[in-house]
């Protein structure tokens, strides 16, 4: 984990050493969780059942004279959305990790930050994950002098990725690995199931620091890429993640909660990286076609292609031929 934004949020806790950490389990912030409840903390872990729990606890030792903090994901601040409103003119500490990255995120928690700053407390949103740790400290520091909660938000790209956001994905040659296995598999097999990932989406991150959409807005390419495949004489039929179905209405989602599992014989992950968590799959064969080479989705794959979805249809279509 070295070099990520996890291993920072850690650092910066041990070097604050506050009175108690309250937290619960949560992508993207699972890795800082697991480093929590592991080995001896300088300072009281406290698991919770729900994030105004958390905030509770961290306003509760402001009141009595302590200072405590919370890590929690972005969809708990808006659990808590009362009780910050109210009580945040407590010091006091937030850790906030955002499920959003430059390929696609939930509109609310791109808009999170602002909200936040509506409520009066203190934001502070590192740029890379150099800056992760001294702006923790920096920001508990400054809650105390300021007398009100401070927000740290950060995005699953600065916390999990090991390369840092940068303008431009960096894109390896893929070369002959996985061709062979995939042409094999598409003439073995009768059905194929696409799953369009956050990647095919332009970027929607806002002004975060976020590696700028891995695919780029390429949606006509998995058109391309369905009818390739139809042509090969395939069955084919078009999922999403659940990350991904807000910016793609009429496209059935997979994934916990949806009731679609992919049933067909091959799973392409388009464009996927994280999200591919969610995907309930059965099939025989994962294919993952992304230019991110940090894709969560290429760990999973029988078959990767580190290039866009564009040039991975041009060279299908020709090996096809």
């Amino acid at each position: 984990m070295t070099g990520l934004g996890s291993e920072a949020v850690l650092r910066a806790l041990r070097r604050l050493k506050p009175d108690a950490v309250a937290y619960l389990p949560g992508f993207p912030l699972n890795e800082v969780v697991r480093k929590l409840e592991e080995g001896d903390q300088p300072f009281e872990v406290i698991p919770v059942a729900s994030e105004f729990d958390a905030v509770g606890l961290v306003v509760g030792l402001a009141q009595s004279g302590g200072f405590g903090a919370a890590v929690l994901k972005d969809k708990g601040v808006y659990v808590a959305a009362q009780l910050l409103a109210e009580e945040g003119d407590w010091p006091g500490l937030l850790i906030v990790g955002l499920d959003a990255d430059g390929r696609g995120s939930y509109t609310c928690s791109v808009e999170l930050p602002d909200v936040v700053r509506e409520w009066k407390l203190r934001v502070e949103v590192p740029g890379t994950q150099e800056e992760v740790e001294d702006a923790i400290v920096r920001a508990a520091k400054t809650s105390r002098k300021e007398h009100r909660l401070a927000c740290v938000i950060l995005t699953e790209d600065l916390l999990l990725s090991s390369r840092p956001p940068s303008g431009e994905a960096q894109v390896e040659p893929t070369g002959e690995a996985g061709w062979e296995e995939l042409l094999r598999a598409l003439e073995f097999y009768d059905s194929v199931a696409l799953v369009v990932g956050k990647g095919v989406l332009g970027d929607v991150s806002g002004d975060l620091p976020a590696v700028t959409s891995s695919l780029g807005n390429e949606w006509k390419e998995v058109n391309r890429l369905k009818e390739t495949l139809k042509e090969a004489g395939l069955k084919v039929r078009v999922y999403c993640t659940k990350h991904a179905s807000k910016f793609l209405p009429g496209i059935p989602p997979t994934g916990v909660n949806t009731g679609n599992t992919v049933r067909e014989d091959v799973l392409f992950l388009v464009g996927a990286s994280f999200d591919a968590f969610a995907v309930r799959f059965e099939s025989d064969f994962v294919v993952s076609v992304n230019p991110d080479p940090d894709a969560y989705a290429h760990r999973i794959a029988d078959a990767r292609f580190v290039m866009t979805l564009s040039d991975f249809v041009r060279e299908l279509r020709e090996r096809l031929r």
